[in-house]
């Protein structure tokens, strides 16, 4: 008899404080735009862009309304509609005028310069000025992926051993990006078809990308969190075991 050989790759992952939290989080991995989820399903997010509806003309208002309506009637899978709104921040465009402030040799114009700083920064802080951003979730869960399910619990288990011994089959590696890329596939199709209805009824919208995805999470979740830092590249693939 021969031993056999088994290859594994060691993790290269430490653990950290914030395991903990992450396992209370309802998705696992963010990857390739790609939201998975703990049950195995997945999630893909398109930004959408506002239309200034009280501009347009009856006409143009029923129009929008009639074809938003069979929109809706033909989706064959579900969606979810979130807007987010968010206090503006200004605070680096006021610091762009307080240097073009300070280059101003005529002093007059230096004076008004600093009373419109001052005028838009009691305007903010006494407004309350809010933005809205638009996002429609397209999900991936129906019942024709149930075998994919079941190859993903699978998969939960054999990541809970590595998780213990620090390492991966190769096999098993190999195995969980094909799933990936079959569930990719199957959500982008939804977001292609939802992306293209929206179209037609002149709503433009981008598919969110991975790190805006990650920002958006994180600010969901920690909203104290000043997500406008740079986001780091290890914590860009966000993975809980």
């Amino acid at each position: 008899m021969t031993d056999k050989t088994v290859v594994s790759v060691k993790s290269t992952k430490k653990p950290t404080s914030d395991t903990t939290t992450q396992r209370y989080l309802p998705f696992s991995e963010i990857r390739d735009n790609l939201i998975i989820m703990k049950d195995g399903s997945t999630r893909m997010a398109l930004k959408v862009k506002a239309i200034n509806f009280n501009l347009k003309s009856e006409e143009e208002q029923d129009s929008i309304i009639y074809s938003y309506q069979r929109f809706l009637n033909s989706l064959r899978f579900p969606i979810q509609i979130i807007v987010r709104s968010l206090k503006v921040d200004i605070e680096a465009y006021l610091n762009k005028l307080k240097t073009l402030a300070v280059k101003q040799k005529n002093p007059l114009l230096q004076e008004q310069s600093y009373r419109y700083i001052d005028f838009l920064t009691n305007l903010v802080d006494m407004a309350q000025i809010m933005k809205k951003d638009f996002y429609i979730i397209i999900p991936y869960d129906t019942d024709d992926n149930k075998s994919v399910k079941q190859v993903w619990i699978v998969g939960i288990f054999k990541n809970f051993w590595s998780a213990i011994t620090q390492e991966e089959n190769v096999w098993t590696i190999r195995e969980r990006r094909r799933n990936i890329a079959k569930l990719k596939k199957e959500n982008l199709d939804r977001l292609i078809i939802v992306k293209t209805s929206l179209d037609q009824i002149w709503i433009k919208s981008d598919e969110v990308q991975k790190d805006e995805l990650v920002k958006l999470l994180m600010n969901y979740y920690n909203p104290k969190v000043n997500t406008e830092v740079k986001v780091r590249d290890d914590i860009s693939k966000i993975n809980v075991e």
